[in-house]
């Protein structure tokens, strides 16, 4: 059964009037009349008397305008059910970069758990191809990652970037470098041709330097630990949980592009529960920003 037409039905016998009906349901009075024909045959019944001018109810009618009123009011609830992530129940699976894991994850898991209780998040910690890939494959549901994608299938989101800031062990804690000072050290960045990666080199190369020796590692718990035993110079997020107790933020003359982020999922029957995701991602990295 159509609910189009119990829902032209129910108006109809609210107001009394087809045209006061065409008019609230902004359709035409021959659309009207045409739904409750239609309704009519389907049910085998007459729903209003039209031999008189004054639109009335037959007894048909009004034996059914409650259980009418009842049906659009369940329908009603089920959609507001499906568009309403508070209720949602169930799991996202949530494929993200290490930069994220340092900087804003936790607040964002305990907002997810303090607006969403019910739902459940299995996160993959990987670089970008590899959560690129298994979003691909559909191994993942939402991404939070360095690259953007655009296509019809999914919905690609633009986050507040991280500042990304020069570290060191403390033995270089107060030295103010330059560019050509950092190039003489082991550098130690991200994964090869990650995105951190590609602008750390891209940056000395528009200086017309070249560092020696480049350290690419995946973990940046690893980084650090590298750092702060003093075997290179490390490029990291500022404001990073990895910043201590043997590793500083160093004062160099060049600075590092910020690092995009990007939170994409896929147009599907729980696009709003993945959007409101996202809209807490994006409240959490903005807050992150204001503390660099």
């Amino acid at each position: 059964m159509n609910t189009r037409f119990l829902e032209t039905f129910v108006t109809v016998a609210n107001l009394g009037s087809f045209r006061a009906a065409a008019e609230q349901l902004n359709v035409s009075q021959a659309t009207v009349s045409s739904r409750i024909s239609s309704l009519e045959t389907d049910l085998q019944v007459d729903l209003f008397d039209r031999e008189f001018h004054a639109t009335r109810i037959t007894v048909a009618g009004a034996m059914i305008l409650d259980k009418a009123q009842e049906m659009l009011a369940t329908e009603r609830n089920l959609r507001n059910t499906l568009s309403d992530p508070t209720t949602a129940v169930g799991r996202v699976r949530l494929g993200l970069v290490s930069s994220v894991v340092h900087t804003w994850l936790c607040d964002l898991i305990e907002e997810v758990a303090r607006c969403y209780p019910r739902l459940e998040l299995e996160l993959t910690v990987e670089p970008t191809p590899n959560i690129a890939a298994a979003f691909e494959r559909g191994a993942l549901d939402m991404l939070l990652t360095t690259d953007d994608r655009h296509d019809q299938t999914c919905v690609c989101a633009d986050l507040p970037p991280l500042a990304m800031g020069w570290f060191g062990p403390e033995g270089m804690r107060d030295e103010k470098l330059s560019l050509a000072d950092v190039v003489t050290s082991p550098l130690i960045t991200f994964t090869r041709n990650s995105r951190p990666h590609a602008n750390v080199l891209a940056l000395f190369s528009d200086r017309g330097l070249r560092p020696s020796i480049v350290h690419c590692i995946t973990s940046m718990a690893a980084i650090a630990r590298l750092t702060q035993r003093g075997l290179g110079i490390a490029t990291l997020p500022l404001a990073c949980d990895l910043a201590g107790p043997g590793i500083y933020e160093l004062d160099v003359d060049a600075q590092l592009p910020p690092l995009p982020l990007y939170c994409i999922w896929r147009r599907s029957s729980d696009v709003a529960t993945y959007k409101a995701i996202a809209d807490l991602a994006r409240a959490c990295a903005e807050r992150h920003q204001q503390q660099t």
